[in-house]
């Protein structure tokens, strides 16, 4: 690659962001109402850690309360159970329940649902819902793991990038080094809600030849550092040159879904 060449670095960058949503239950007018806390309420994609430590108070004594923890689509009651346990309150009405952990795998919802925690009793007893924060695990990925110079050349294809693990809502600077050559880059993204990013069709114009292209995302809050890999193969292509700009606009945080959308591919 020529030093004299100057080669710009561009993408589509968008978040995505985890979007809140629920479900109301009514209790019977006979019934107690119930009330749940959850201690901790956010966790990471795939993992519970110690589990969940649910109390409450407000149901009828002695009854057995359900507590459940399901995924919840926004405005629908078609929940996908991950999992479930009884306990039984005592003569107050209050239950406490340590370490559950839910037989399902914790998913990363994505902005259309949420993974919520509820209870309800044998004798009729309902509670509010409590709301989990799910974030994406660490990680950088890239949607293909070789590319032809032709695609990285063409701004309508390049290639997107997807990562986790960063602070909700902190900036996330993109640099390369093409053939260990540092690339002009202005690229940035914004974590969603989940803490993961999405940058679509990257691409390079200026000098583009076969070898290696090393992508990093850098949390500028977090300094949470990752990198990804793509080989680069085909004929050596000399694009316009002009004044140095980045392509592309920036999408709604809540339209995007990584996790869901690329296919991973280890940088």
């Amino acid at each position: 690659m020529t030093n004299s060449t100057r080669i710009r670095f561009g993408a589509l960058a968008a978040a995505a962001a985890v979007v809140a949503g629920g479900f109301l239950a009514a209790a019977p007018a006979n019934a107690a109402t119930g009330t749940i806390t959850v201690a901790n309420t956010t966790f990471t994609a795939g993992d519970w850690g110690t589990g969940l430590d649910v109390s409450g108070t407000g149901f009828t004594a002695d009854a057995v309360v359900t507590v459940a923890v399901a995924v919840v689509p926004n405005g629908s009651t078609d929940t996908t159970l991950l999992g479930s346990k009884d306990v039984t309150a005592d003569a107050t009405g209050a239950f406490q329940l340590d370490d559950f952990v839910p037989a399902g795998a914790l998913p990363l919802p994505g902005p259309d649902a949420t993974v919520q925690v509820s209870a309800i009793s044998d004798a009729d007893d309902t509670a509010n819902t409590v709301p989990l924060t799910v974030l994406a695990p660490k990680g950088l990925t890239t949607s293909v793991s070789t590319i032809t110079t032709a695609d990285l050349a063409n701004k309508e294809v390049g290639f997107d990038i997807a990562g986790g693990g960063y602070t909700p809502g902190e900036t996330v600077k993109i640099s390369a080094t093409y053939n260990g050559e540092v690339l002009d880059s202005t690229l940035e993204a914004t974590a969603g809600a989940d803490g993961s990013i999405l940058l679509e069709h990257v691409y390079i114009t200026g000098f583009v030849e076969s070898g290696t292209l090393v992508i990093t995302a850098t949390g500028v809050d977090s300094g949470l550092a990752q990198t990804a890999s793509i080989s680069v193969v085909g004929e050596t292509i000399v694009t316009d040159d002009g004044a140095p700009t980045v392509g592309g606009s920036t999408a709604p945080a809540a339209t995007q879904t990584p996790a869901k959308r690329l296919p991973v591919v280890s940088g």
